[in-house]
């Protein structure tokens, strides 16, 4: 009989003052993954000017009637590009990311958020943990509606069975022992940042990395990435905790609506390559090349990364083909409170 995950069991969150962990609590979570569409947006990110009615009035009516919004949009097709890997055409593989992101993303962070609320004295951690992780789920899938009226199993999926699912499934010890030792998730999201003077939101992405080492090929291990950018590569653990790690893939740039009726949303994709460093699974520092216009070079240096300060602070760094950069800072403990130049 599997056992209920222990409130205090350390899988994911470590507490560590440097890389992304010392960013790491229910704001940042929020940021990252409720808003993390608001890039594929352009001209539309501030998220404090967002019309949010519409999109979640469409939203909660799908929720409220399941059933009839799947039989309109067809019981098979649901299944196929949502539920279970049968559909690979372009625009229709929506159960990549609601196995990657949400199913496993959202358990191990669910279990993260209860993690950090223990380590933080906070009372009821898996209610702070459950209420962030389904309010960043309804904050994401209101703006992914675009405030269009009409049927969207998009959100049914994603909510009922894959957050909830990965909730669930996140509860048991033995789940987040092996997710957290034999394929390790770990939670590489970016620095949210203002930028001034137009209070947009940047540099915002819920990422999930995954690392499996190869049998008697220690300390090389085979590496997955999800999130706006979908990565594969290898990563090589050096002495001392740090680890190189080199992903190729496609990374995520607009989603393009071409629905008249049901809210679909296919996602515009370009070529990527990155680098990563981290330090005990904490992400110290990113690179990131893509043949996107405006997402060239993408640099993130997480706070104490390599050097120690009290509070620390970390700097983000994007260029797009014309030449124009993009910068902003962080500090620890404060995520999304940092200020950023255009």
């Amino acid at each position: 009989m599997p056992t209920l995950a222990r409130a205090d069991a350390p899988y994911f969150y470590r507490g560590y003052d440097y890389g992304n962990q010392a960013l790491f609590d229910p704001l940042y979570v929020l940021l990252n993954r409720g808003f993390d569409v608001v890039v594929l947006r352009p001209g539309d990110r501030n998220i404090f000017t967002h019309a949010y009615g519409p999109g979640a009035r469409n939203v909660l009516d799908n929720l409220a009637h399941p059933i009839a919004s799947i039989s309109e949009h067809g019981w098979w097709k649901f299944t196929r590009q949502e539920l279970l890997p049968l559909s690979f055409a372009p625009g229709t593989q929506r159960w990549v990311p609601n196995y990657s992101l949400h199913l496993l993303g959202g358990g191990s962070t669910f279990t993260m958020l209860r993690e950090w609320a223990v380590a933080h004295d906070v009372p009821v951690p898996a209610l702070v943990a459950g209420a962030t992780l389904l309010g960043s789920a309804f904050i994401n899938e209101t703006i992914e509606n675009k405030g269009k009226r009409g049927v969207n199993v998009d959100c049914i999926a994603d909510v009922y069975v894959f957050d909830l699912g990965g909730m669930l499934l996140f509860s048991f010890d033995a789940v987040n022992r092996f997710f957290s030792e034999e394929v390790v998730l770990l939670n590489w999201s970016l620095q949210p940042t203002f930028i001034l003077p137009s209070f947009d939101l940047e540099n915002q992405a819920d990422n999930i990395a995954a690392r499996w080492q190869i049998p008697a090929m220690a300390p090389l291990s085979l590496f997955a990435y999800g999130g706006l950018s979908h990565l594969g590569g290898l990563s090589y653990r050096f002495d001392g905790g740090y680890a190189l790690t080199v992903g190729v893939g496609r990374r995520a740039t607009r989603l393009k609506s071409t629905a008249s009726r049901d809210v679909a949303n296919p996602v515009i994709f370009g070529n990527t390559a990155a680098a990563f460093v981290d330090r005990d699974g904490s992400l110290v520092t990113s690179f990131q090349v893509s043949d996107l216009p405006d997402r060239l070079v993408h640099v993130n240096l997480y706070p104490n990364a390599f050097w120690h300060t009290n509070p620390g602070f970390g700097a983000f760094a994007l260029i797009d083909m014309q030449g124009r950069p993009t910068l902003g800072v962080s500090v620890a403990h404060l995520p999304g409170l940092g200020g950023g130049w255009q």
